[in-house]
């Protein structure tokens, strides 16, 4: 009989004990069945025994378990939003933070300079990060976002009018779990900001974005003027397909 051996590192010892098998069958077109095996010891060896087919429900409840794990035995910070699989959505309240500027050379003399950067008012900020995205948008209020909240294009290069970020050359952590949002803040937040990204107007504000931002490094405005933000036409809870009542 072919063997695998492998470990489990577990949060403290004797927290984790091997009491199921789940075996995962792919099928044609992406589809997929799953079967439930209990564990046996048969002379002081785990055996996987036989099986019965896994329910929609009993994937819901082992999916809920494993999210528990992935967030720390179900504790979430007051920041995150929402989590569903890889997707974690979560809040940055509005503060004052470093943002720093790399424009070409055309734009160079009206902004004061190929690079730049000060520390400025921000506004607040919703992200979203999975294997697959990386979308941010901005908030109005310092209060913690819920399904209601509209959503706003954030202000800063980049971004798309979609939220999509452009990574550019900046690394972004491995994984999108609880422990891993700082990372990500600071990937986005501390990269260099180059150029607007597409078509849509990233601030309402007289001359543009490099006007904007070119007032802000020059220390114009004490608090984020929330009044540039531009709406979205979207909330928090139709962008998650949530009930804005919940």
């Amino acid at each position: 009989m072919n063997q695998a051996e492998f470990f489990i590192e577990a949060p403290s010892a004797g927290t984790v004990h091997l009491r199921r098998a789940v075996l995962i069958y792919d099928g044609q077109q992406g589809s997929a069945l799953a079967t439930v095996h209990d564990i046996e010891d048969i002379d002081g060896e785990a055996v996987i025994g036989a099986g019965q087919a896994m329910t929609p429900r009993a994937a819901m409840e082992l999916a809920k378990a494993l999210l528990k794990r992935a967030a720390h035995g179900g504790f979430l910070p007051e920041t995150v939003l929402y989590m569903d699989g890889d997707v974690i959505v979560w809040w940055v309240p509005p503060a004052r933070r470093h943002v720093a500027f790399r424009v070409d050379a055309e734009q160079a003399e009206a902004f004061g300079g190929r690079e730049r950067g000060e520390s400025v008012p921000h506004p607040g900020l919703v992200f979203a990060a999975s294997s697959r995205v990386w979308r941010v948008w901005a908030v109005k209020g310092a209060g913690r976002p819920t399904p209601a909240t509209a959503l706003y294009q954030v202000p800063y290069f980049n971004v798309d009018v979609q939220g999509n970020i452009c990574q550019g050359n900046a690394p972004v952590p491995e994984g999108s779990t609880v422990e891993k949002i700082a990372a990500w803040n600071d990937a986005f937040l501390r990269s260099y900001f180059t150029h607007p990204n597409g078509p849509g107007k990233l601030v309402r504000y007289r001359g543009g974005a490099y006007a904007f931002w070119k007032d802000m490094l020059d220390g114009r405005f004490r608090r984020f003027p929330e009044r540039v933000l531009v709406d979205v036409k979207i909330t928090l809870g139709r962008l998650l397909g949530l009930a804005e009542g919940a």
